[in-house]
């Protein structure tokens, strides 16, 4: 276990986001997310896109979304919408849990 964690933390970067949540973002504002391959760009991107879609609340059960739309632009046509699927269930199921409804009542 010690030998893969020194491999793991010699060969990923770690993943430090600047302060988002204390500089507003308008309408007209672009953020740009860089990266090398494996480093959960497009993991960010569909949990913020989820954040954004989901209802802050629904049927006395708290999701903390904004209720907002989203457009997502993939420019190399890899944009897997069953994963992102998988992680709006998966979110969707926590939230229940933590409240007093079950999921097939969505």
């Amino acid at each position: 276990a010690k030998q893969m964690l020194s491999r793991v933390l010699r060969d990923r970067a770690f993943l430090l986001l600047p302060p988002l949540h204390r500089v507003p973002l308008r309408a007209g504002n672009v953020v740009e997310i860089t990266g090398a391959s494996p480093s959960a760009k497009t993991q960010i991107l569909i949990q913020a896109a989820i954040s954004c879609i989901l209802p802050k609340t629904w049927k006395g059960i708290h999701y903390g979304g904004l209720g907002k739309m989203v457009m997502f632009l993939d420019l190399d046509c890899r944009f897997d919408v069953l994963r992102l699927s998988e992680m709006l269930k998966h979110r969707l199921l926590q939230a229940n849990r933590s409240g007093n409804g079950a999921w097939w009542q969505l």
